[in-house]
C-alpha cells in the first residue's frame, strides 16, 4: 500500500491560509452533508473552548479548541473512503479538491470526527482521527448504535499557530460569514442555521440573524456577464452578485472570486474605480428617527472558469494576475475588470456624486492653489484619482501630466528639426504653440509664488505680539537663505527680486557666509552679477559688486557707531584691500576704484536714518520712502529702502501678472 508523507503536504500549505480557514473548510463540508441528507431545518454549532484564565484581568481567554457539530448526512462507508483518498474526485461536482482536510492540521494538534450515520435502516457511529504520518484515517472504529439523530462532530484541539482566533465571539462571527456569505446568498443553498457558542454554553451568536436585519447585510444585486479571448474564439459565462455589508468598520469594498462554493481571493473594488475607496451609507427608518448606516460592497464572482483554475488549497488561481496567455485566456483584472465596470453601474447613483466631489476638490486646488496648471485640466484623467486625493497627490498628477507635455514637445520639435523645408514650415506654428503652452504654466507658477511671498514679506513686517518688529534675520531670510551661497540654490529659490529684478540673475551670492580670511564681519548678501563669474575662474576689476544690509524692522534707535551707510562703506574698503577672498579662498576678491559698486539698506525710515542720509547728501526719493546718491569717498553708489517702499514698489512691478492670473 502507498504512503503518504502527510507532514509534507502540511508544510507545502501556502502561508495565505490561516486559523479561520479549517473552520470554514469544516463548516462548508456541514453545509455539503446537510444538503445531500436533504434535511429542511439543518443546523450548524461552532462551539470554541478557552483556555484557563490564570489571572485576575478582565480580558476574555485565548481560544484553543473548537468543535463544529451538524446534523447531515455523516461519515457514510462512500464519504469515509471518499475521505480516506487523496485529490478524491467524489466532490468535484460541488467544489470538491479532495485536499482541504490538511489544513486542519496545520493549525490545531489533533483532529478528531464522532459521526452517526445510517445504512439499510440502521444506525452507526464512526469515529476516527486525522493522521499525521502516512495515514489519512487513524484510530477508526465504527461501531453500530440504536436509532438516534444524525450527527457529526469534528473536534479541533489545541490550536498550533503564531496567531489565535479573535476572542470576541462577535468578531468571529462576522468574519466567518463574510468568507460564508457566499451559502447565505445563493438561492442554490438552502443554508442551515449556523452558530457560534461557548463551550459552556454561557453565550451565542447567530450568523443567520444577521441576514434577517435590513441594515446589516443585503443581497441587491445580480447580473451574468461574458468574457471573449482574444487568443481564440472561446467565451466564458460569470454571474457576480453585489452584497452591501453594513458592518464594515474600517473594510474597503472588494471583488471577491469564488470557486467550489468558496471565496478564493478578493480585491478591493477601488483599485478599479477609485470612488468605491470610501464607504456608502443608507438611510432607515426607525421608531426614534431616521438613522444613517454605513456600508461596503462586496461583488462574489462565480463561473465554470474560476472553478476549473482553482488551486487544490483553493486560497489562490492557477491563471495569470494582469495578463492572459494562450494556457489560461483570462487573467484575474480581465474578470475583476468587467466586474468593477458592472458595479459602477448598478451604483452610479452613488459613484457619479463622487466623481463631480471629485472634480469640484481638483478645480479647487487649481483655482486656489495652483492657477498655472489650469491649461493641464483638458487632460487629467479623473478616472485614476483617488476619490479623497489630497493636494500633494494631485499635485503628483499634474506634473506627470507636464512631464508629459514636455516630452511630447521636444520629440516633436526633433521630428521638425528633422523634417524637410517644406514640412518644417507647415509644422512650426504647431511646435511654437506648444512650447509658448509650457512656457505660460512656469511663468505662472513663477508670479503665483511671489504672491505668496509677498504676503509672507507683509506678515513678517507687521507687530509681534510683544509690540516690538520681526527680528532681521526673519526678513533676510525671506529675501536669500541665510548660510547659503549661489552654488548652493537656484536664481527660483531666492527673491531678490523684491529688491530689484536685475539681481535675480546675479551669478554669486553669499548670505552671511564667511568670505574672508580674517576675523572680520561679513555683509548681508554680497553680490557679484556678471555672468560666469568665479564658475568660470573669471576674478575681473570691471566685475560689479553689490552689498545689502537688513536692519530690523520697526528699529527706532541708532547710535553714531550704528550708521548703515558707514558700515557698508567699511566693507567695501575691506574689500578692496585685499581682506576678503573668492568662495574657494584660491585669491583676493579683485575689486578696486574702477569696480561698480552698489550698496543697499533695507530698513524702516525714523529720524537718524534721515539724518544718516543727509549727513552724505543723499536725495530723498519722490515716495519719501527712501534715499539714493553716490559716495564719493568709498566711490559708491548708495541707496536706502524702506521695508514700506519695498514690499509696495515689489508688488507694482507684479501687479499686472497677479491680475492676468486672477490673483488680485
Amino acid at each position: 500500500m502507498s504512503k503518504i508523507n502527510i507532514l509534507g503536504i502540511i508544510t507545502a500549505i501556502k502561508s495565505k491560509t490561516n486559523v479561520y480557514s479549517p473552520i470554514i473548510e469544516a463548516v462548508v463540508n456541514s453545509i455539503e452533508a446537510i444538503q445531500e441528507a436533504k434535511i429542511p431545518q439543518g443546523e450548524i454549532t461552532i462551539s470554541v473552548k478557552r483556555e484557563d484564565a490564570l489571572d485576575l484581568d478582565d480580558s476574555l481567554p485565548k481560544i484553543i479548541s473548537a468543535e463544529i457539530q451538524d446534523n447531515g448526512v455523516g461519515f457514510t462507508q462512500k464519504n469515509r473512503d471518499s475521505f480516506d483518498t487523496f485529490y478524491s474526485f467524489e466532490k468535484r461536482d460541488i467544489g470538491g479538491k479532495g485536499f482541504g482536510r490538511f489544513i486542519f492540521l496545520k493549525y490545531f494538534d489533533t483532529v478528531r470526527v464522532d459521526s452517526v450515520y445510517k445504512l439499510n435502516g440502521q444506525f452507526y457511529n464512526r469515529k476516527f482521527s486525522f493522521g499525521k504520518e502516512f495515514d489519512i484515517i487513524v484510530n477508526e472504529t465504527n461501531t453500530e448504535v440504536e436509532k438516534q439523530n444524525f450527527r457529526t462532530v469534528v473536534y479541533l484541539n489545541n490550536y498550533k499557530g503564531e496567531y489565535a482566533l479573535d476572542k470576541n465571539l462577535e468578531t468571529i462571527a462576522r468574519k466567518l460569514l463574510e468568507r460564508l456569505l457566499f451559502f447565505f446568498i445563493n438561492p442554490k443553498f438552502n443554508c442551515p442555521k449556523v452558530t457560534i457558542r461557548e463551550a459552556d454554553g454561557s453565550y451565542q451568536v447567530v450568523l443567520n440573524e444577521y441576514l434577517a436585519k435590513d441594515d446589516e447585510l443585503k443581497s441587491v444585486n445580480k447580473q451574468s456577464f461574458s468574457l471573449s479571448s482574444i487568443h481564440s474564439k472561446k467565451v466564458e459565462s460569470f454571474a457576480v452578485t453585489f452584497v452591501k455589508i453594513y458592518y464594515a468598520g474600517s473594510q474597503k469594498s472588494k471583488i471577491c472570486l469564488t470557486a467550489g462554493n468558496r471565496e478564493v481571493i478578493e480585491t478591493t473594488l477601488h483599485s478599479y474605480i477609485p470612488e468605491f475607496e470610501d464607504d456608502f451609507y443608507d438611510e432607515f427608518d426607525r421608531p426614534t428617527g431616521k438613522i444613517h448606516k454605513n456600508y461596503i460592497i462586496k461583488a462574489y464572482v462565480q463561473g465554470g472558469y474560476l472553478d476549473e483554475n482553482v488551486d487544490v488549497e483553493r486560497e489562490s488561481f492557477n491563471f495569470e494576475k494582469e495578463k492572459s496567455t494562450p494556457f489560461y485566456e483570462f487573467s484575474q483584472s480581465d474578470i475583476e475588470s468587467k466586474v468593477a465596470e458592472i458595479a459602477k453601474q448598478v451604483f452610479s447613483e452613488e459613484v457619479v456624486s463622487r466623481e463631480e466631489k471629485k472634480k469640484k476638490a481638483i478645480r479647487e486646488y487649481i483655482t486656489n492653489k495652483a492657477p498655472w496648471h489650469r491649461h493641464y485640466l483638458n487632460n487629467f484623467d479623473y478616472s485614476k484619482m483617488p476619490y479623497n486625493a489630497n493636494d500633494e497627490k494631485i499635485e503628483l498628477e499634474l506634473q506627470r501630466i507636464k512631464f508629459r507635455k514636455e516630452q511630447e514637445a521636444r520629440i516633436d520639435i526633433q521630428a521638425v528639426m528633422d523634417s524637410t523645408d517644406d514640412e518644417f514650415e507647415s509644422q512650426l506654428n504647431d511646435i511654437i504653440a506648444k512650447i509658448t503652452e509650457l512656457g505660460k504654466n512656469d511663468l505662472a507658477h513663477y508670479v503665483c509664488n511671489r504672491k505668496v511671498v509677498l504676503n509672507f514679506l507683509q506678515e513678517s513686517l507687521k507687530r509681534r505680539e510683544d509690540g516690538k518688529g520681526h527680528l532681521e534675520k526673519e526678513v533676510h531670510q525671506i529675501i536669500f537663505p541665510m548660510g547659503k551661497d549661489s552654488e548652493q540654490i537656484e536664481y527660483e529659490d531666492h527673491n531678490l527680486w523684491l529688491l530689484d529684478e536685475r539681481l535675480v540673475f546675479s551669478e554669486f551670492i553669499s548670505s552671511d557666509k564667511k568670505i574672508s580670511n580674517k576675523a572680520l564681519g561679513e555683509p548681508d548678501l554680497f553680490i557679484f552679477d556678471k555672468r560666469q563669474s568665479f564658475r568660470s575662474g573669471d576674478n575681473e576689476f570691471s566685475n560689479p559688486l553689490t552689498i545689502i544690509e537688513f536692519k530690523r524692522p520697526k528699529r527706532e534707535e541708532y547710535k553714531q557707531d550704528d550708521d548703515p551707510i558707514l558700515q557698508v562703506g567699511k566693507y567695501v574698503q575691506a574689500i578692496r584691500d585685499g581682506k576678503y577672498e573668492t568662495p574657494e579662498g584660491l585669491e583676493k576678491l579683485k575689486v578696486n576704484d574702477c569696480t561698480p559698486v552698489y550698496g543697499y539698506i533695507v530698513c524702516d525710515l525714523v529720524k537718524r536714518i534721515d539724518e544718516f542720509a543727509t549727513q552724505y547728501q543723499l536725495t530723498k526719493s519722490p515716495d519719501n520712502e527712501g534715499y539714493f546718491g553716490f559716495h564719493r569717498g568709498y566711490m559708491m553708489y548708495i541707496e536706502i529702502i524702506s521695508y514700506k517702499k519695498l514690499l509696495k514698489d515689489a508688488t507694482l512691478r507684479n501687479k499686472i501678472f497677479f491680475k492676468k492670473l486672477r490673483l488680485e
